[in-house]
């Protein structure tokens, strides 16, 4: 059975992004990897399915591994096609409001940080996987934080500064980097107290990403899947809800003096 439309775009997305990468044109490329320009372009468009020979040769022309573990998480499982498709929006987003229950959005976390979150949440992984993965995320990452677009809106359960995922400097690196980013005013945090009698983040984790061009969206993710919600009605109600997660958390500031004092507990653990 052929790969849908979407793993196919997703492909094509990534092998249009390395390409550029590599500051390559489509008939440059094309010449490395002796096809046609059009075929270049069928297939970063999501328009054709590459032939594995052609997979192979583009992938040692410019993505050294990468290109292909792509397609393998793409058409395995299928569970990774939406994943690709969320951190597009993501990548391409003018706003994000997020709520987070148990770690750091993705986009948020360090290497070390989301090596530990696989390598003991996903045990069926090798560890050449979750080091891999935990690069592309945090490449990912960094792409994102060093831009001044999307704006970030991130509501956490204070519960996430009590979890210890790995070891106490993992932690303390993590918490370190989200915090220069609130002072940076890259992000805004808020904390939703664990006490709290109200709290109107009992229904899990979710995303609210807004784009210049495109409807807004609300993803939410288990374990196992993703749900992409675009209806206008749906989506107005986690607006809703946000806008109630940000009435019962604390301040920006009081958010960043909660983080602050949980860095230096994890330096005396450290020391």
């Amino acid at each position: 059975m052929p790969p849908d439309k979407r793993v196919l775009q997703a492909y094509g997305a990534e092998l249009r992004r390395l390409r550029n990468e590599a500051g390559l044109v489509q008939t440059a490329l094309a010449n490395k990897v002796r096809c046609s320009k059009s075929q270049i372009s069928e297939v970063e468009r999501g328009n054709t399915e590459p032939s594995r020979d052609l997979r192979m040769r583009l992938d040692q022309a410019i993505g050294f591994g990468r290109l292909e573990r792509v397609w393998e998480g793409l058409t395995g499982s299928g569970r990774d096609a939406w994943r690709v498709e969320v951190a597009e929006l993501i990548q391409s987003a003018s706003a994000i409001y997020d709520y987070q229950v148990l770690v750091f959005p993705a986009y948020l976390q360090t290497r070390e940080y989301a090596a530990t979150l696989m390598r003991y949440g996903a045990q069926w992984l090798s560890e050449d996987d979750v080091q891999a993965r935990a690069e592309g995320r945090a490449e990912r990452s960094r792409r994102l934080t060093t831009t001044p677009r999307p704006r970030v809106w991130l509501a956490l359960d204070e519960t996430i500064l009590q979890r210890r995922y790995g070891s106490p400097e993992v932690m303390r690196d993590q918490f370190a980097y989200v915090y220069e980013l609130a002072q940076a005013e890259r992000i805004t945090l808020q904390l939703i107290p664990a006490d709290t009698p109200r709290h109107p983040g009992n229904s899990g984790a979710f995303k609210l990403i807004t784009t210049d061009n495109e409807p807004d969206v609300m993803f939410a993710e288990t374990p196992h899947e993703g749900q992409i919600v675009t209806n206008a009605v749906d989506v107005a109600r986690y607006r809703m809800q946000f806008a109630a997660l940000q009435g019962a958390a604390t301040s920006p500031e009081a958010a960043l003096t909660r983080l602050r004092d949980e860095m230096k507990r994890l330096d005396d653990e450290v020391a």
